[in-house]
């Protein structure tokens, strides 16, 4: 007994250890995060806003919190999931211990964060080195085990969804990712028909897994002049949206969300489309054959996507011409 709980607080030293050796972290909570990068801290709370919530200075660190600040309260965010999140509001509070409550109950401490734009899906293993998450990126995937290795444990192509998962393919695993923390991870083994495993879910920090419509395209191009295309070589791309005025556009491991005015159908050079408007300087045309044109001055310039499937498209297609879309 005494020597399993000396293995056991040696694991949770190292976990601390490791923790203070990393200039990023990933501190996770029920509906939001924290994102550490040296001394900077951003928190997201992505069912409430688009991008970043708040952001806070670290002032300070002991062997089980890290200590930040900005100018309306101080935060102290733990290194091991068994401690709380605590606040202590007010420009001059936190001197005193009274000052401090707790405002979360953490979920996950995880020891690297190399993906800080990141869509998160988080898991629990059967000890902290085997917990992760995986970082969705268009139809591209990482999966991170940062009690195990500082970079890429696992690189995955998505292949396909349903209404539940996502399910992407390594060499090794097809695994099914969860859109919501209601279900779990499933992987199966492609050496091995027989083996079926998993993970348990902690927390999906992803808007667009509830959109109603996504669109993954595998190649990308820049429209030069004379309609002359350039592939950016490597990228694939994603628009989600939904019908109640939300766009999420993704590309080159960024997400930017927008706020679209109208979806109608349109015609683009003779081929059918759906013209989605977000403003004067700002639109999309889905178009039949499984492209999009992007024309974004916010991203960039005009940009060509192609190899996505036409289902949504169609879908799309009927409830506007119904008159159904918006409902």
């Amino acid at each position: 007994m005494k020597k399993r709980l000396f293995i056991a607080f040696a694991f949770a030293i190292i976990g601390v250890v490791s923790l203070m050796a990393q200039t990023t972290a990933l501190v996770t909570y029920q509906g939001g995060y924290f994102v550490k990068n040296g001394d900077e801290w951003v928190e997201y709370r992505p069912a409430d806003k688009a991008g970043k919530w708040s952001k806070y200075e670290q002032y300070r660190e002991d062997d089980t919190f890290f200590y930040v600040k900005n100018k309306k309260c101080k935060l102290a965010i733990p290194k091991l999931a068994k401690d709380k999140i605590f606040i202590a509001r007010g420009k001059n509070s936190g001197k005193k211990k009274s000052d401090w409550e707790i405002v979360y109950n953490t979920l996950q401490v995880y020891g690297s964060c190399p993906e800080p734009d990141g869509l998160f899906y988080c898991y629990k293993g059967t000890s902290t080195e085997y917990s992760g998450y995986f970082v969705r990126d268009n139809n591209k995937w990482r999966e991170y085990r940062p009690g195990m290795k500082r970079g890429v444990w696992a690189e995955f192509e998505q292949t396909g969804e349903d209404i539940d998962y996502f399910i992407i393919e390594s060499v090794n695993n097809t695994v099914y990712v969860p859109k919501t923390d209601k279900k779990n991870f499933i992987i199966t083994s492609k050496s091995n028909t027989n083996w079926r495993g998993g993970y348990s879910t902690t927390a999906v920090y992803d808007r667009s897994a509830q959109y109603s419509y996504n669109f993954n395209y595998k190649k990308c191009f820049n429209i030069k002049k004379k309609g002359r295309l350039n592939e950016i070589d490597g990228k694939s791309a994603r628009i989600s949206l939904d019908g109640r005025n939300n766009l999420q556009i993704g590309f080159a491991g960024k997400n930017y969300n927008f706020t679209y005015i109208g979806v109608e159908l349109a015609d683009y050079e003779g081929k059918e489309a759906i013209l989605i408007t977000i403003d004067s300087k700002n639109r999309v045309w889905l178009r039949s054959g499984g492209s999009c044109i992007v024309e974004c001055k916010s991203i960039g310039k005009p940009m060509l996507f192609t190899g996505a499937s036409e289902n949504d498209f169609r879908k799309i297609k009927g409830m506007l011409k119904m008159g159904t879309f918006n409902l």
